[in-house]
């Protein structure tokens, strides 16, 4: 059938049919379809300026899967809407726009050619040689899910915001030391306690739970005994190492990329210079004079400047790698020897040669093995770029896991029983991908029956991955939770004979304040911490953050706080003993460190405010339906 009719479309007939048919579906089909499109309403408007449902899910798409890679597991719909994550995109989305109606209010713009300069000098596109390369760059947009059009656009409104912002957060670094010093007084006081600990192990063994009890507390607390999801996957890895080896590298090409990068393989000469700072001329001038006239040059650096010799070494050093005032004099000095004083921001430099390494060129015969390997490397992963597609086809082709790693020739990785952090279940970690962290939630998001995917990496690898079998969470019975159940029970109990004890003696401390006497009738120790920070880590780790908070909540010295320990179900009776006030040293210390993340804080609440006033001004509205719809896409 199928030959038949590519027989009869090179008819005049059929061709005339075809006509018609095109025709048809233009009036009916296409225009039906476009109507469709523009049918959809946006998710917002901002001015005159909308936020298409397309946008936005794609935003969304984008965002999600960041979050499920930085949290090592995959979401659903609902639990991303727990986390705000529509909010949160729709915010951006909504504040690129504001900025960009603004900037372009105001006469504002990023210009293409400076568009481009930003992506070529972009760290995260650069190359081991440090310069642009394109195959970062496009393994990034396919890893993110971009085209080049919308990084070209998501760059120009980033530069257009900034534009926006500059003037009205300059400044906002020169937060006065009043303010700064106010701050960190605050932060920087630090207190010390007496403390009694009261440890939920040592007490009296709680009387065994009834079967009633076990039973009760065993339906309470499902979580605490259901077995989690575990997956059955396999994957298979194309690297540009792995293709590597396959790579044919001719010695004409060999040569050919040597010469266009000769520059790579270019020593630069370097000389050993040693160098003392004189604070005027005259001292270097009279320092220069006593060594040519025959003093050693570090007798007269420890002479004049006290200086040891290690404090005089600037090293063996490139003429890049020293101020241009310095380089010039001691570059030009045709053996070993002394430099004129030389005049630099720091004083007056007087520089010695101690000696000279030239310069050379590393042969072709040398780099060749290195180059080599490079181009084999950019062989490799040319040919990565072209084998993907035809991955992608084995599979919508129907081809399993194990057909596409035999056609590959590459290993088939099988991995049984994980659970959503990535071990088995005998608690082992499972060997994933390095260059793929995303791997264990993309495996926790796939249905059993789907096909197997592709997951990019961004060294220009690929990793294909199916999910073999799934086994669904579930209650275990309590007949095999039996003794946890009881252990539980039992560790609760504890807690709260603990707690209630710490109670006991708070109220009598409160009225007695005789701490050394509870101690002694419950026969364990008082002791005293070192000084408490405000915020972080205890610094004795026997006090629970919760504890140190109360701590700095009371008002004077001699409260009496009840608080965790670190340890579960322990419980500390702790007494204000001193306030310390911050040192004035450790202020002034950390002055500027603060002021840049106050300067922070300061610049996002303005932000903030500003966008606020853009909004009432522009005009924003949001269709709750069409972003419900688009949370679906």
């Amino acid at each position: 059938m199928l030959e038949q009719m590519r027989k009869g479309a090179g008819s005049w007939a059929a061709k005339i049919l075809m006509v018609l048919l095109v025709i048809s579906f233009g009036a009916w089909g296409i225009g039906d379809y476009i109507n469709r499109s523009n049918a959809i309403p946006p998710v917002a408007k901002v001015g005159r300026a909308e936020i298409s449902a397309i946008e936005f899910s794609d935003a969304i798409r984008r965002e999600s899967t960041n979050l499920q890679r930085r949290l090592g597991q995959a979401l659903t719909r609902e639990q991303m809407l727990q986390f705000g994550l529509d909010e949160t995109v729709l915010n951006g989305l909504v504040a690129a726009k504001l900025y960009e109606t603004n900037g372009t209010k105001i006469g504002l713009s990023a210009a293409p050619a400076v568009i481009r300069d930003y992506i070529m000098k972009a760290e995260v596109f650069r190359g081991a040689n440090g310069q642009f390369d394109r195959l970062r760059y496009e393994t990034f947009l396919r890893n993110e899910g971009y085209s080049e059009a919308m990084l070209v656009e998501m760059v120009r409104r980033d530069l257009l915001r900034e534009q926006v912002l500059g003037s009205l957060l300059s400044g906002v670094d020169t937060l006065p030391n009043t303010a700064v010093d106010a701050v960190l007084t605050y932060r920087l006081e630090t207190r010390v306690a007496d403390y009694i600990r009261i440890e939920a192990a040592k007490l009296p063994a709680p009387a065994a739970p009834t079967d009633a009890e076990i039973e009760e507390f065993y339906k309470a607390n499902p979580a605490l005994y259901t077995a989690p999801e575990r997956r059955d996957i396999a994957y298979i890895s194309l690297t540009p190492q792995g293709l590597t080896a396959a790579m044919p590298v001719s010695d004409a090409e060999i040569a050919e990329d040597y010469e266009s990068h000769k520059g790579d393989f270019v020593r630069p000469e370097t000389r050993h210079v040693q160098q003392v700072v004189f604070q005027n001329e005259d001292d270097a001038k009279a320092a220069a004079e006593a060594v040519i006239k025959g003093e050693d040059f570090v007798a007269m650096a420890a002479r004049t400047r006290q200086l040891k010799p290690a404090d005089i070494e600037l090293g063996t050093v490139a003429q890049g790698q020293l101020p241009a005032e310095l380089a010039a004099p001691v570059f030009a000095l045709p053996q070993p020897g002394l430099t004129q004083p030389v005049r630099s921001a720091f004083g007056w430099h007087l520089a010695r040669v101690v000696a000279i390494q030239p310069g050379s060129t590393v042969p072709l015969a040398e780099a060749s093995p290195r180059l080599k390997q490079e181009i084999a490397l950019r062989k490799a992963s040319e040919a990565l770029l072209k084998l993907r597609p035809q991955v992608d086809d084995l599979i919508a082709g129907g081809g399993s896991l194990a057909e596409i790693a035999k056609a590959q020739n590459t290993a088939l990785v099988s991995l049984t029983g994980l659970d959503a952090t990535g071990l088995d279940a005998t608690g082992k970690t499972a060997e994933l991908p390095a260059t793929q962290p995303a791997m264990l939630q993309e495996a926790f998001a796939l249905a059993e029956d789907a096909d197997p995917i592709i997951l990019d990496s961004s060294d220009g690898s690929f990793h294909v991955l199916d999910v073999v079998a799934v086994k669904p969470s579930a209650l275990r019975p309590l007949a095999d939770v039996l003794p946890e159940v009881i252990r539980s029970i039992e560790t609760r109990r504890r807690a709260e004979a603990a707690l209630q004890r710490a109670n006991q003696v708070a109220e009598r401390l409160r009225v007695s304040g005789e701490l050394l006497k509870e101690a002694t009738a419950m026969n364990v120790l008082v002791q005293t911490t070192p000084p408490l920070a405000r915020s972080g880590q205890p610094a004795d780790r026997a006090l629970s953050p919760a504890l140190v908070s109360q701590l700095f909540a009371a008002k004077q010295p001699g409260e009496i706080v009840v608080g965790p320990g670190s340890a579960p179900g322990d419980v500390i009776v702790a007494r204000l003993g001193r306030i310390v006030p911050a040192d004035l040293a450790a202020v002034a210390a950390q002055r500027d460190t603060t002021r840049q993340q106050l300067a922070q804080g300061v610049v996002a609440d303005l932000e903030e405010r500003y966008r606020a006033k853009l909004q009432s001004e522009i005009g924003v509205s949001v269709n709750a339906a069409a972003r419900a719809r688009a949370m679906l896409q």
